[in-house]
Formats: structure tokens, C-alpha cells, sequence
């Protein structure tokens, strides 16, 4: 791909230079309308740059983002040009990945490409949100109102996700005790009864057969267990992959299970509501804050349906009446959206929503971990139980018989 440079006006009215990638100089101009402006000026800047892709493989941590927004915000208030802040941020990061690609922006910037291109390149795994926010700040030249939006977005988020986490320790912890000691149980306690029993020459009463067979089936199929369960994982994900009614379909079930669907569909109206204030907060228009925020959901259904109003959008339509037509989202977040639309308080009233249903989701979860605790311990008790049952009944058989 070629190298072009251009100076260009955005929609706001600001002039923008920069270095934009093509494979043509008509496809550098389409590709600069596409993202709303208007090219005054475009010309090879010679030889060709090659995507470096050497970064990426996980994605970076929304804690040490919003860190890394803050320093950015801070820096830049101080009046610090932008390539002299990516050297400073990249020099307090103590995330290796995140510092390489500091390191390789600062670079590409100092040489006349625009920072949110930069970032996409060689940080292919960051959110769309920190791409895109940047790109409207630099279009605005608001930077550091960005950045101090984005270090707030990224550090509630963080905090949310870490509350669920720990609230669901304690019961993953439960339960994988419980797993542990049947497998314990199964494989090796039961197969010492078998032989005590058999070495008696009494007929086993039937639930302690039932226990030696699937003692003996643990034991002897472990391997088959695993296959089929990595089988239909690995099928699903590759269903998910190739097919996307399946993977509509998949996703639009996690929304309508009991308990863990209402969970799903709160959470994923919180990240719709805080992603899109943010958009729209950074300059975006409301069709481009759209799309971006689609693309951040983490249920694929609601973002499908989310992305499919942006035609309508851009059509004029309000985003409320189409976010209702499509049917993915809670009534009260299609509501709350055209209240918002209405006062002229759209980035507000979403970040209202997010607090809500941020809320909602904690409550949620917490209750429904509340009703899964007891549950496990039941399900072990009774598994216990019946061990014990199976065991001692040919005890009593032979008890009798004395």
C-alpha cells in the first residue's frame, strides 16, 4: 500500500493534515470522504509503509487503559505537544505490549501520521472506542477532553467488571471443589468398595452397581468425556465462526435464558449507554457512534441489531424509534434514549442509563450467585449421599444374612 498526504477540512470546520494508506490515490480520497472530510489537497509521499502487525495477541486491560488515559489527559493539559506525551506515557507504562506500541505511534506521528490511524495499526487489539474517540478529539481538537473521558469510561468499566468477578469467586470455587471430590470419590474410592464387595460373594444391591458402572465408565472413558465436551465447544465456536445465522441465533438465546439472559441483556445495554456517551461526547455523529458502539458490544445479537439501524440514521430517523424496531434492547434504554434525543441531553441521559443499569447488573448477579451457592451444596450433599447409600446398603445386606 502507497503513503499519500493530504490536508483536508472536517466536518467542524477544522483543517486536518496527516498521512493516510491506499492502494490508489482515488481510494486515499474515498477512504478520507468515508470518514466525513472534505480533501483539499492529496499527493504520494513516496516509497510504500508496510502494516506492522509484530503487536497484538491479547487485549490490553481496561485498568491499565484508563491509567494510560489519564497520563495522557494530564500531560496534555500541561501543553506538551502530542509526540513529546506518547514519549513520556510510554516511558511511565510498565505494560510491555502497551509500551511498544506507544513507542511505534509516537514515531509515525513525529513523521505526519494522524494519531488514531496510528493506533489502529499497531495496536490492532484496543477497543474501537479508544480508536475512534481519538480520531473525533484530533478532527476537533479536542484531545485532552478525550482523553479525560475515556480514563473515566475505561476506569468504570474496569470497576464493574471487577465487582462481578469477585462475586462470582466464591461460588466458581465451590463448585470446583464439589468437582473434585466426586471425581475423587469415583475414581478412586468406589473401585476399593468394588473389590471389598466382590471379594464378600454377596449380590450388590442395584444403586451400588449403578455406582461401580459409572465408577468404572469414569475410569476407563475419561478421554471419550473430554472429547465429546471439547467436540461440541470446539463445533459451536466454529458454527459461531462460519455461520452467522447460527452465531444470531446463539447469541439471541443468551439473551432470553432465565436469570442469565436478563443479566446479559442489562449488561450489554450498560456498555451501549456509556460506549455511545462517550461517542458522542468525543464529536461523533450520531450514525458513526452508532457503528463504533456496535462493535464494542459484547452480546453479538445486540450489536448486530445495533449496527443495522445506522443505514436508518443516516436516513434522518430518530435513534430511539430505531433501536425499538429492532427489539433488542430494554424498553427503558429505548426511552431513556429518545428522552435524551428530545431535551438535547443525549450524552447525559445515556450515562444515566449506564450508571442504572450498572447498577442493575451488579443486583442481578449478586442475587442470582445468591441462589447458586445453596444449589451447589444441595447437588453435593446429595451426591454424597447417595455414595454413601451404595456403599453401606451391601453392608446391611450382609449384616442380614448373619
Amino acid at each position: 500500500m502507497k503513503a499519500y498526504k493530504y490536508k483536508a477540512r472536517s466536518s467542524y470546520g477544522a483543517d486536518v493534515d496527516g498521512v493516510i494508506e491506499a492502494n490508489t490515490r482515488d481510494e486515499a480520497v474515498m477512504l478520507l470522504k468515508d470518514d466525513g472530510l472534505i480533501v483539499r489537497s492529496i499527493e504520494a509521499s513516496g516509497g510504500e509503509h508496510d502494516i506492522d502487525l509484530r503487536v497484538g495477541g491479547r487485549k490490553t486491560k481496561e485498568k491499565t487503559l484508563a491509567v494510560m488515559c489519564n497520563q495522557f489527559a494530564i500531560i496534555l493539559d500541561a501543553g506538551l505537544p502530542i509526540v513529546r506525551t506518547l514519549e513520556l506515557v510510554a516511558g511511565q507504562t510498565e505494560d510491555k505490549t502497551l509500551k511498544e506500541i506507544l513507542t511505534e505511534v509516537a514515531g509515525e506521528v513525529a513523521a505526519g501520521y494522524e494519531l488514531a490511524d496510528s493506533f489502529a495499526k499497531h495496536g490492532p487489539n484496543l477497543p474501537a472506542t479508544f480508536i475512534e474517540s481519538i480520531r473525533a478529539g484530533e478532527q476537533s481538537g479536542n484531545l485532552s477532553l478525550v482523553f479525560n473521558r475515556l480514563a473515566d469510561f475505561y476506569r468504570k468499566s474496569s470497576e464493574t467488571r471487577g465487582k462481578v468477578k469477585s462475586a462470582m469467586m466464591y461460588p466458581s470455587f465451590v463448585m470446583g471443589v464439589a468437582v473434585i471430590v466426586v471425581g475423587v470419590i469415583m475414581v478412586f474410592a468406589v473401585p476399593t468398595f468394588k473389590t471389598t464387595f466382590e471379594g464378600m460373594g454377596t449380590e450388590m444391591p442395584l444403586p451400588t452397581r449403578m455406582l461401580i458402572g459409572l465408577s468404572e465408565f469414569l475410569t476407563s472413558f475419561w478421554w471419550v468425556i473430554i472429547l465429546v465436551v471439547g467436540a461440541i465447544y470446539g463445533g459451536i465456536q466454529l458454527l459461531k465462526r462460519q455461520n452467522e445465522a447460527f452465531h444470531l441465533k446463539w447469541s439471541q438465546l443468551g439473551t432470553k435464558l432465565p436469570v442469565m439472559g436478563r443479566i446479559t441483556s442489562m449488561s450489554s445495554s450498560s456498555q451501549y449507554a456509556s460506549t455511545m456517551a462517550v461517542m458522542m461526547e468525543a464529536g461523533l455523529a450520531t450514525p458513526r457512534a452508532t457503528e463504533v458502539t456496535a462493535r464494542t458490544l459484547a452480546n453479538y445479537y445486540m450489536g448486530h441489531e445495533l449496527a443495522s439501524i445506522v443505514p436508518d440514521l443516516e436516513a434522518g430517523k430518530p435513534l430511539a424509534e430505531c433501536m425499538a424496531a429492532t427489539g433488542a434492547f430494554p424498553q427503558l434504554v429505548n426511552e431513556m434514549t429518545g428522552v435524551g434525543e428530545q431535551t438535547g441531553e443525549l450524552e447525559h441521559t445515556l450515562q444515566v442509563v449506564s450508571d442504572y443499569y450498572d447498577f442493575e447488573t451488579q443486583e442481578a448477579t449478586s442475587r442470582a450467585i445468591s441462589l447458586i451457592e445453596p444449589m451447589i451444596i444441595v447437588v453435593l450433599a446429595a451426591v454424597v449421599c447417595l455414595v454413601l447409600l451404595a456403599v453401606y446398603l451391601p453392608m446391611f445386606s450382609i449384616y442380614g444374612a448373619m
